[in-house]
């Protein structure tokens, strides 16, 4: 769980001018870990001559979490000729499926929000 808090930089600050700065605020987010619980993951699917792969979340998930891919082919070169899209998605992993068979990696960029 996670807290946040609204502060107002200008009064940290000790200037006296004639006319009064208008507030800025922020918001500051306090993290509070919980055991067992990630927030940010990072991994790769490997392909080899098939259309799709599923990835198995490390962390657990209250929700459903934000995943993002890129492809990445044998040789390390990003931006190869392959669409990737993901097709199912849940709490504990995410399946991509390529528009043709593909032999490489996705990396997959999990967070939770």
């Amino acid at each position: 769980m996670a807290a946040y808090k609204k502060r107002d930089l200008n009064r940290y600050i000790k200037v006296y001018p004639y006319v009064r700065f208008q507030p800025r605020y922020v918001y500051e987010y306090d993290e509070i870990v919980v055991p067992g619980v990630a927030d940010v993951e990072a991994g790769k699917i490997t392909f080899s001559n098939t259309y799709f792969e599923t990835y198995t979340f490390t962390g657990l998930y209250a929700a459903i979490p934000s995943v993002t891919i890129t492809t990445v082919d044998t040789a390390g070169n990003s931006g190869t000729n392959v669409g990737v899209t993901i097709t199912s998605i849940s709490i504990t992993s995410v399946t991509v499926t390529a528009s043709s068979v593909f032999t490489g990696q996705v990396h997959v960029h999990v967070i939770a929000v």
